[in-house]
């Protein structure tokens, strides 16, 4: 593995992945359970009907051969929502019997037939068609800051990035450079995005930053994106094509970049949500959901409204992120 914080190249990567392939951080396991699927009610900003959500943990009882789209959310406890999807359960971390408080991320495949979480040591959990090549905890390297993971185009690697910026590289992910590696000290990032190439990626600040490494495209001015957001940013999301991305705020505001354009949010809205928590495109580039920490769901250009865990009467307040899945056919 690279030392990501210092950019120190260490040859041992490559022996210790076999090793962290048996931790408890890097299961590569799924495995789904039926239970009844719900109907959800309207609420928020889309509603199709009709529609059907699982519950967590658990798959839809639903012909294996059906094929359609929808959305999983998962809490930090690793507990996965199921929407929508016909086959889009993956499995969960209660369902295998792991039990943690701190997953703060989950992102999706490019089939939409698997996802990975991670927590906030870097613990990394891999599902259905994704493929696990390590995390920090199997390669001794403790952390409690990580905040996020991109994955590579194939699935086969993935980005880490932690408060301070520092930035690890697992699998075909090549490491670019990290902030640490720079000189620069600051403890406010918030997220990651990676370009289709495998060999760059944008790294955020909470105020309104934007830091380039490797083939990602420099963004100048690197300033806040509007008044009053820094401070309240969440996430940030490149496009499936690398030619631009967007950046969230807690408020559901969306800031474009490079070819990425605004479909909608809540910039012109008095009464908005305050807990959103991340941004999940459509595979076209020409939509994306909002995400809230209680499971509000909020559906933007071309995609579609499955339901939300506050339409189907489920409170909870520790989601921290989506993704949009596809069926196993």
């Amino acid at each position: 593995m690279t030392n990501r914080r210092t950019g120190t190249t260490n040859t041992i990567r490559r022996l210790l992945v076999m090793a962290a392939l048996m931790a408890v951080t890097g299961l590569g396991l799924a495995s789904a359970q039926p239970a009844s699927a719900a109907t959800p009610t309207t609420g928020h900003v889309r509603w199709v009907a009709p529609a059907t959500a699982g519950t967590r943990g658990h798959a839809l009882e639903a012909p294996r051969t059906a094929v359609a789209s929808g959305y999983d959310m998962v809490g930090s406890d690793g507990g996965v929502f199921v929407f929508g999807s016909q086959g889009g359960f993956f499995g969960s971390l209660p369902g295998l019997g792991v039990h943690v408080k701190n997953i703060v991320g989950m992102v999706g495949s490019v089939t939409g037939r698997g996802y990975f979480l991670v927590g906030s040591d870097g613990g990394v959990f891999s599902f259905g068609d994704t493929t696990f090549v390590g995390s920090l905890p199997g390669v001794g390297v403790k952390v409690n800051n990580i905040v996020g993971l991109v994955p590579s185009s194939t699935d086969k690697g993935y980005f880490l990035v932690g408060t301070d910026g520092g930035v690890f590289a697992f699998g075909d992910a090549t490491f670019e450079g990290s902030l640490p590696g720079k000189g620069v000290q600051i403890t406010d990032v918030v997220g990651i995005a990676g370009t289709p190439d495998n060999m760059g990626y944008w790294v955020l600040g909470n105020d309104g930053t934007i830091y380039s490494f490797g083939t990602a495209a420099r963004v100048v001015p690197l300033v806040c994106p509007s008044p009053g957001a820094c401070g309240n940013l969440v996430s940030i999301v490149s496009m499936s094509n690398g030619l631009g991305f967007w950046v969230t705020d807690q408020y559901g505001n969306v800031y474009p970049y490079g070819q990425a354009t605004n479909v909608g949010d809540f910039s012109t809205t008095q009464s908005g949500p305050s807990n959103i928590v991340s941004l999940v495109p459509s595979s076209d580039n020409l939509g994306y959901f909002l995400v809230g920490a209680d499971g509000g769901l909020f559906s933007f250009g071309d995609t579609t409204f499955f339901g939300s865990l506050p339409g189907l009467g489920i409170s909870v307040s520790n989601i921290v992120g989506a993704v949009a899945t596809s069926s196993l056919g």
